[in-house]
């Protein structure tokens, strides 16, 4: 099945496109004034391979976590904390981890080709960087050099690679009812479906972007299986380069699939209003993913395709429809809410199997 886990990263103010010389406590940049993570929305870091476009970036290890079981299929959500708080600063799905030492010399061709070697003078212009290394930029290029290979640490492919415009605060309290999210690079945390979506949920309307759009999808389309053991062979082997192998397997898994789905069942026009546009239509599960199976997941049938909007509010159970489509407010929209958003109004069509799925959404998600 997918892997999803929660990684911290060290805080950067430059948008983590060059180091910005950030207080450090420990690790890798305690030591040397900077992260190989400070890098990670940097454009140098986005390797092209013909048409395919992919999205190189770092963290620290996850120890014994199954990558190599879970390449292609895994979601790295990466968290910097600083002045107290943490943020959800980048999403990184259907990555492929780079850790093992059988991958070096990918991880070293990846290097070279796109010259990282060329990031020094960002990192040395960093006074904290100048002051570690006493100001001999001899002995800072001897260790750089020796550390080149270990930026590259995941790729992923670009489409599914979301870095944002300003970080997300994350509430514990909210997501889990932890008191304290990770905060240190060298741990991670594994996360359920369930937080996954709180997880999610936290980005703000304003940040859901296209990219967020396919995280989701690829989200409620995550595999159930580890990934084949002749797939494993071939990466670990270097049968052939990694871009290929995560282009094959996301080729045969099907990219989307839900969402397409969904497109073609609704006519690529939300279920309700008829709005064509797709860049504000959202793949909307009737029965929540999280409470879903596998099949479920991955079954039109159990979707709606809503515009943006109409989706936050069938997600939050503040509108459901009944068996002909109609639609059912919740008490808690007012009437001067229904009045600005137009509503009720019915689904256009309610294609076969929709209808039980929409039993369980109004007995189980509605708040009517």
């Amino acid at each position: 099945m997918a892997l999803f886990v929660q990684k911290p990263v060290f805080w950067n103010t430059k948008h983590y496109t060059a180091p910005s010389g950030g207080f450090a406590t420990s690790g890798y940049p305690r030591e040397n004034g900077y992260g190989h993570e400070e890098w990670n929305n940097s454009p140098r870091l986005l390797l092209r391979r013909g048409n395919q476009r992919y999205r190189v970036f770092h963290t620290e290890g996850l120890g014994a976590a199954p990558l190599v079981e879970h390449a292609g299929q895994t979601f790295v959500f990466m968290t910097a904390a600083h002045n107290g708080i943490v943020q959800l600063v980048g999403i990184a799905g259907n990555a492929v981890g780079l850790f093992d030492e059988r991958l070096q010399a990918q991880r070293q061709e990846i290097a070279d080709k796109l010259s990282l070697q060329d990031l020094w003078e960002e990192a040395w212009a960093v006074t904290k960087v100048r002051r570690l290394h006493e100001d001999d930029r001899h002995y800072f290029m001897r260790n750089w050099k020796q550390q080149l290979h270990r930026i590259p640490s995941w790729i992923c492919p670009e489409d599914y690679f979301c870095w944002f415009d300003e970080p997300v605060t994350l509430d514990p309290r909210t997501l889990d009812g932890a008191q304290k999210l990770l905060s240190t690079s060298a741990s991670h945390t594994e996360l359920d479906l369930a937080l996954v979506g709180r997880i999610m949920d936290a980005v703000p309307e304003a940040q859901r972007g296209e990219k967020w759009t396919r995280l989701i999808d690829a989200i409620h389309c995550a595999p159930t299986e580890p990934l084949a053991a002749s797939d494993r062979d071939a990466l670990l082997e270097g049968g052939e380069p990694v871009t290929d192998l995560l282009t094959n397997i996301q080729a045969r898994r099907g990219r989307g699939k839900f969402r397409e789905d969904l497109l073609q069942v609704w006519g690529g026009a939300c279920a309700v209003t008829g709005l064509a546009c797709t860049e504000v239509l959202r793949a909307s599960h009737i029965k929540p993913w999280a409470e879903a199976t596998a099949a479920e997941r991955l079954d039109s049938s159990n979707g709606l395709l809503l515009a943006a909007n109409l989706d936050v509010l069938f997600y939050r159970g503040l509108i459901s429809f009944d068996e002909r489509g109609g639609m059912l407010l919740s008490r808690w929209l007012s009437p001067a809410h229904r009045q600005a958003l137009g509503l009720p109004q019915p689904l256009r069509l309610v294609p076969d199997g929709v209808a039980e799925q929409l039993k369980y959404h109004r007995e189980q998600v509605f708040q009517g």
